[in-house]
């Protein structure tokens, strides 16, 4: 059966419809909040979740418009720069080269004593793990993808989507909670059951991602125009959902968790206050207002209440002894030792992988060969808990520099942001947020992996992009008035 020009141009037509677009956006991160919550290389659920994500890079390429990525494609660069380290990493390399390389030698030395030849291998001390990393990269690559693709209408609804799929992660850990503690709503086989870890399989990862929805509710909150439709609702209702993520937090027992929400609350306050609803403004429209009246503008009432509300949760979370978290920010013990005992073993294997790594996602097996015998315990440690350290182990100098070169571009931003920090009104606090929610995370790769997980690496590159079309529009802004 023919397909006729004509119709394939209409279907195609259809398919790139602006609201298509952002549905394809809104079912691909439901997809990855669902199946993409655990850090493990083992989950089924990534067997539907990486086909499904290279099919959604080709469908963003396909709707694309002429134009619309232009000078927004960095985040992509750096993600795109890792695949091709990865691939470089998976390329054999005859036994003269890879024996001389550094931290290859004890597999040298154990095929010269077995007597056996050493054959061509890749560069990367575990292949499949490596592998595994390369297809993990679709994920966050088409979630940059299907957001460069939407419409200026439809980028603005990015952030309350993230906001739904948070929310319901929070409703989800309830049930948990509420229900057995080896229930069917865990979704995951190694996870943390009897804890409120929601959509994801670590508790901690929960913590943080809900301290993150935190941030951008103050910031949808304040985002809302005093005359826009349902305005004072979605303020109010913003509020209340952030009320409810705090006691969340507390619950789950994580300490990164808890030390985010603190400043998260801060950002949340700072955007309620400073931000665009203020029915001051919309009252001056109206009617004069007298010099010497004493007003108290809503957002004062806001933050005053937000804030007592705050402390009151906080305070009844330890009187009763419910804060679990609490008590573990204060209780050494357990994986939190070993996490600074192991410190001394990281550094010594960046020092004898550099400058080529030792592969991506290798870490838990090169791990085993400097193990000392003091640490040794019936759990393995299957990550560093410090991306900060493992990074360097696994991608060697070249994932330094593209780490350097990310960083570089991220300061050169943030300077154009602050240069023109006069001539944008709103523009100028979804940057801030942006800007806040990634460095939560990256302060929550010192003592975790977060970024390792397929949810919040897509929210991070999502929320790198978002940042990025924030300082062309505050860029934007200073063009046109200074014309």
């Amino acid at each position: 059966m023919k397909i006729s020009k004509r119709t394939l141009k209409t279907f195609m037509e259809k398919l790139s419809a602006p609201e298509i677009r952002f549905y394809a956006f809104m079912i691909f991160f439901a997809i990855v909040f669902f199946t993409g919550g655990g850090a493990r290389d083992d989950i089924q659920s990534l067997l539907m979740l990486r086909p499904l994500a290279v099919l959604f890079c080709a469908y963003a390429l396909a709707v694309k418009i002429p134009g619309q990525w232009r000078e927004r494609l960095f985040p992509i660069y750096i993600a795109c720069s890792l695949l091709a380290l990865m691939v470089f990493q998976l390329i054999p390399l005859p036994p003269s080269i890879w024996t001389g390389l550094p931290g290859r030698q004890i597999f040298s030395d154990i095929a010269n004593i077995a007597g056996i030849e050493q054959p061509w291998r890749p560069l990367s001390l575990s292949p499949s793990r490596t592998l595994n990393s390369l297809f993990s990269l679709a994920v966050p690559i088409a979630a940059m993808m299907l957001y460069l693709n939407l419409d200026n209408e439809y980028r603005k609804r990015a952030i309350p989507v993230i906001i739904i799929l948070c929310a319901v992660s929070g409703l989800w850990a309830v049930f948990q909670m509420v229900g057995p503690s080896r229930g069917p709503l865990y979704l995951y086989r190694i996870t943390n059951f009897g804890s409120g870890v929601g959509l994801f399989a670590n508790r901690n990862h929960q913590a943080v991602v809900l301290s993150c929805a935190i941030v951008m509710l103050g910031w949808y909150a304040a985002s809302q125009k005093p005359n826009a439709k349902l305005a004072v609702l979605k303020l109010y209702a913003s509020i209340a959902t952030m009320l409810v993520f705090i006691p969340l937090i507390f619950v789950t027992g994580s300490r990164a968790g808890l030390l985010l929400m603190v400043p998260s609350l801060l950002f949340a306050l700072f955007f309620i206050y400073f931000g665009r609803y203020n029915s001051r403004n919309a009252r001056r429209q109206n009617r004069p207002r007298n010099r010497k009246q004493r007003f108290v503008s809503p957002r004062q009432v806001i933050l005053f209440v937000s804030g007592s509300a705050i402390i009151g949760f906080a305070a009844l979370s330890v009187i009763f002894s419910r804060s679990l978290a609490y008590d573990r920010l204060f209780n050494s013990g357990g994986i939190n030792e070993l996490r600074i005992q192991v410190l001394p073993t990281l550094i010594t294997m960046i020092r004898d992988y550099m400058p080529w790594g030792s592969g991506f996602g290798s870490f838990e097996h090169v791990y085993k060969i400097y193990e000392p015998l003091k640490l040794l315990n019936p759990s393995y440690f299957n990550q560093a808990h410090n991306d900060w350290l493992q990074y360097p182990i696994e991608g060697g100098a070249a994932a330094v520099l593209i780490a350097v070169l990310g960083g570089c571009w991220f300061l050169i931003r943030l300077t154009q942001l602050a240069k023109n920090w006069r001539f944008s009104r709103h523009e100028k606090y979804a940057a801030i947020m942006c800007i806040s929610i990634m460095l939560f995370l990256l302060a929550a790769s010192i003592g975790d992996y977060p970024l390792r997980v397929p949810s919040v690496i897509a929210l991070f590159a999502v929320l790198a992009c978002i940042f990025n079309d924030s300082v062309r529009a505050v860029q934007l802004s200073e063009m046109r008035q200074l014309q």
